[in-house]
C-alpha cells in the first residue's frame, strides 16, 4: 500500500487516506469491504474504529453493519414467478367464472327433430337416435310409405340426431343420390343439418326439417 503525504493510499484508487477514515473519499468504498479487509493506520481489523479509542472532541462513530459480500457484488436474481408476465397469471379463479371459448352458434334442435315428407307424413327422430330412409320397409321401418318411390334405393340415406341435439344426414351409396345444401353427397359422406333445412332423395323426394 503506497504512502501519501498525509497518510496511507487507498488500495483501490490510490487516493490519500487519513487515519480514522472508514470510507475512501475517492472511490467511496468502505475499507472493510476491500480485498483482505485492509487495515489502515490507527484502526482495528474488526470494525475500523481507532485502536486507541475515540477522541474526546469527536463524537463516537456509529458502528458499521456487516454486509454480506454476495449481497453487494451479486445482482438480484429474479425468481420464476417474477419472470412470469403479469397478464398470464390467473388470480382467485372461480369455477365457471372464466369466459368460455367462442362456440358455433349454429341452431341445433334441443328436442326431437321432425321430418316432413312430400305426402304430409311427419317422422320424429329423437336425440341419440337415427333412422334409415329408403324403399325397403323391412330395413327402413320408420318410413314404410317410401316404398312407393321406385327411384329410391332400398337403403337410400340415414338421418341422425346426436345426444347434444346436432343433426346430420349421410348417403348410403344410393343410386340416384342424396342432396343437401345444394350438392350431392358422396357415398358415406355426412352433412350437418339444422331446423329449416331441406334434403332431397333422388329426383323428387324432398324432406323438410321442421323448426
Amino acid at each position: 500500500m503506497g504512502e501519501g503525504a498525509g497518510g496511507t493510499a487507498c488500495p483501490e484508487c490510490g487516493v490519500e487516506v487519513r487515519p480514522g477514515q472508514l470510507l475512501c473519499q475517492g472511490c467511496f468504498v468502505p475499507f472493510s469491504l476491500m480485498p483482505g479487509n485492509s487495515v489502515l493506520p490507527g484502526t482495528s481489523r474488526m470494525h475500523g474504529t481507532p485502536a486507541s479509542g475515540t477522541p474526546r472532541d469527536r463524537p463516537p462513530a456509529a458502528p458499521e453493519v456487516a454486509v454480506p459480500e454476495a449481497a453487494v457484488l451479486l445482482p438480484h436474481r429474479r425468481s420464476a414467478a417474477d419472470a412470469e408476465p403479469e397478464h398470464t397469471r390467473v388470480l382467485n379463479a372461480i369455477r365457471g367464472g372464466l369466459p368460455r371459448p367462442a362456440e358455433d352458434h349454429q341452431e341445433a334442435p334441443s328436442r326431437a327433430l321432425h321430418l316432413r315428407f312430400p305426402g304430409g307424413e311427419t317422422v320424429p327422430v329423437q336425440p341419440g337416435h337415427m333412422i334409415r330412409l329408403g324403399r325397403d320397409p323391412r330395413r327402413c321401418p320408420a318410413v314404410p310409405f317410401l316404398a312407393a318411390h321406385d327411384n329410391l334405393s332400398r337403403i337410400h340415406a340415414t338421418i341422425g340426431v346426436e345426444a347434444d341435439g346436432s343433426a346430420w344426414v349421410a348417403d348410403e351409396s344410393s343410386t340416384n343420390g342424396t342432396f343437401a345444401h345444394g350438392y350431392r353427397l358422396a357415398p358415406g359422406e355426412r352433412s350437418p343439418l339444422r331446423p329449416g333445412d331441406s334434403i332431397r332423395l333422388a329426383a323428387d323426394v324432398t324432406v323438410r326439417l321442421l323448426p
